[in-house]
């Protein structure tokens, strides 16, 4: 049985890794009914459940690869803090922040960096987000998530002169960051800059969204509707 559920599970990543994603799915789905053990393919379909907004299933693959001993702790720890994704995507953030930190505690990695941090924000615990994303750009300052943290505390804390210059800085490594275009177009906002604020949300409306995502399409509209109707007043003075 696992035999020929690992070969669905090579075919679904085979799939994945081009960006054929129903094709990937489909392939998923066999390879998890005919007793996929190979956890890179697992914990891939896993990730591809939390990209499609599929959390309740995507918390039962990561949780299986989790409490299974036949797996390496390097793989276990990368289930944890995708199972810590599906736990927050679910209403439970105690229990995602929590894994997360226990991770913490083991290791220090850029993806448990990005993720705690974001999370941190997202409780509104902002002291603590401030003191863990300062200490996160200390262990690396050239990764655009974890500057895109920082500036979100900064942002959320009423200080834009910092969040500016970090997301600034975020943007410069990675330019279709949508939340650093987001939050960009704010500012820009608060600055009376409107068509510099339209230019980046029009740019994170264009980048690719999904459920996954820390900013929603839905808000980008909204914001966009408050400039573009901004913009047309002031034509008409």
């Amino acid at each position: 049985m696992g035999l020929i559920g690992n070969i669905y599970g090579f075919l679904g990543y085979y799939c994945h890794v081009r960006d054929k994603l129903d094709k990937a799915m489909r392939f998923y789905e066999k390879g998890m009914a005919h007793d996929m053990t190979k956890p890179s393919y697992k914990l891939a379909y896993g990730v591809l459940l939390l990209k499609s907004g599929q959390f309740q299933k995507a918390r039962d693959i990561f949780s299986s690869v989790l409490i299974d001993p036949r797996y390496k702790d390097s793989v276990r720890n990368m289930a944890k803090l995708n199972l810590s994704l599906a736990y927050w995507k679910l209403g439970d953030i105690d229990t995602a922040i929590e894994m997360l930190r226990e991770l913490h505690r083991k290791q220090r990695t850029s993806r448990i960096y990005e993720t705690l941090g974001y999370l941190l924000i997202e409780k509104g615990n902002l002291d603590e987000a401030l003191k863990y994303n300062l200490e996160a750009v200390k262990y690396d300052d050239e990764d655009p998530v974890i500057l895109d943290n920082l500036a979100q505390t900064y942002y959320m804390m009423g200080k834009l002169k910092e969040a500016k210059r970090y997301f600034e800085k975020a943007e410069s490594l990675k330019e279709d960051q949508v939340s650093t275009l987001y939050y960009l177009g704010c500012i820009y906002q608060q600055e009376g800059n409107l068509q510099a604020a339209k230019e980046k949300l029009e740019k994170a409306f264009g980048c690719n969204i999904n459920p996954l995502s820390t900013i929603s399409r839905e808000a980008i509209q909204q914001k966009l509707e408050e400039i573009n109707y901004a913009l047309q007043s002031s034509s008409l003075k």
